[in-house]
């Protein structure tokens, strides 16, 4: 069983370029000798999706903690592994982003419930308790991200919900040990590494990532935006992820919705890409001539008239 068992490490680089390019071409072939189509793969060859995307991640991206699965549960719906909750478990209240922030750092499997949670906008993104007016008329806002009402309400207006009582709690896991059926599937990085992830996710079908915030609820971009509106997604930690989750300045995110053919499109997308040369770290351009100033050239032609 793997359940529970770490999967690849994501601090540095634990194997070379070449291994997780023959990792990579070996599922396909096997893949495409067994004629499995993607999105229809068993148990285990999920588990080894996710051991070679991790492993993927570490050569091209180095990233400095590993991606976080998200599901969602409905009402009535079993934990599909086993996990903590924060009120019994940990005796306190957790906010999302603190959860998912346990959850890369320290490995654990979270589970969160209404009782569970102690921010009320995240409370409202996760549709576990309905948009009362007080909450759509603008009054979290007021005053400290809007100067009006009116304004507060059309920033609460725009913010990515689930509809009440869709589901009834939300379940974090490193991807590390992840042994269920992410909805989504989220990773941080700094701009670059996030950079590499666009690249990474545009390979197949082109055009541009939608990227949309108002610098707080990153749960709401991270969680909801995947699920309700299938794609990629660049996001930007909000003011609560930094105070309460610890989150960097440097620090960027980056939310898909899962499927097996995604992550496949994904593992390609950043191996061609760094073929073609666009790498983590950028590569800088050094091939150049310097410019000096002209009291410093003014030496080249004084040693050419004494030779």
């Amino acid at each position: 069983m793997r359940n529970g068992n770490q999967r690849g490490q994501i601090s540095g680089v634990n194997s070379g370029h070449l291994t997780a390019k023959r990792s990579f071409l070996t599922f396909m072939l096997f893949s495409q000798i067994m004629g499995t189509f993607i999105s229809n793969v068993t148990w285990e060859e999920k588990m080894s999706l996710f051991d070679s995307f991790l492993q993927d991640l570490n050569v091209y991206l180095k990233l400095p903690s590993p991606p976080v699965a998200v599901k969602m549960l409905r009402k009535g719906e079993k934990l599909p592994v086993p996990a903590k909750y924060p009120l019994p478990d940990y005796k306190k209240k957790f906010v999302l982003c603190q959860a998912w922030a346990i959850a890369k750092n320290h490995g654990e499997t979270l589970c969160l419930r209404y009782e569970d949670m102690r921010c009320a906008p995240s409370v409202l993104a996760m549709g576990f308790k309905p948009p009362i007016p007080y909450f759509v008329e603008g009054h979290l806002c007021l005053n400290r991200y809007n100067k009006t009402l009116e304004a507060g309400a059309r920033t609460e207006a725009a913010m990515p919900r689930f509809p009440h009582d869709k589901y009834a709690a939300v379940l974090f896991s490193p991807l590390t040990t992840c042994a269920f059926d992410p909805d989504a599937i989220f990773l941080s990085g700094n701009s670059a590494q996030i950079m590499r992830m666009v690249h990474a996710s545009l390979y197949h079908e082109g055009g541009r990532i939608s990227y949309s915030t108002d610098g707080r609820l990153a749960c709401a971009d991270l969680i909801v935006t995947p699920i309700n509106t299938p794609g990629s997604y660049v996001v930007l930690p909000g003011h609560g992820s930094r105070r309460l989750a610890q989150t960097k300045d440097d620090e960027m995110a980056f939310t898909f919705t899962y499927t097996p053919q995604r992550i496949e499109q994904i593992r390609e997308g950043l191996a061609k890409t760094h073929e073609a040369g666009l790498r983590y770290p950028v590569r800088l351009h050094l091939d150049y001539e310097a410019v000096f100033p002209q009291q410093y050239d003014n030496l080249f032609p004084l040693w050419e008239k004494k030779t």
